[in-house]
């Protein structure tokens, strides 16, 4: 594979990054003006009480963990584009 091959599907996979993280920091400030309070603060809040489910919750966290391991993997992405 030529260097060029690399750097163009590290690009696209740079965008998908970008778009997938876009996406879910929009649900994420939806959810967070809904309930009135950051993520951080209200899973902290969440931690070790019971709650009943409630799938706007389990939505939302679910976005907020998904955040962190595509941010994690345009990270990697972007040093690879430094190469």
């Amino acid at each position: 594979m030529k260097y060029d091959e690399i750097k163009i599907t590290t690009r696209r996979e740079i965008n998908i990054c970008e778009h997938a993280i876009s996406k879910l920091e929009k649900i994420i400030a939806s959810m967070e003006r809904k309930y009135g309070k950051g993520s951080k603060d209200f899973f902290r809040e969440l931690e070790g009480t019971p709650h009943p489910y409630d799938s706007d919750i389990v939505h939302w966290y679910e976005s907020f963990s998904a955040l962190t391991r595509w941010k994690e993997r345009l990270a990697a992405h972007q040093e690879i584009m430094k190469l």
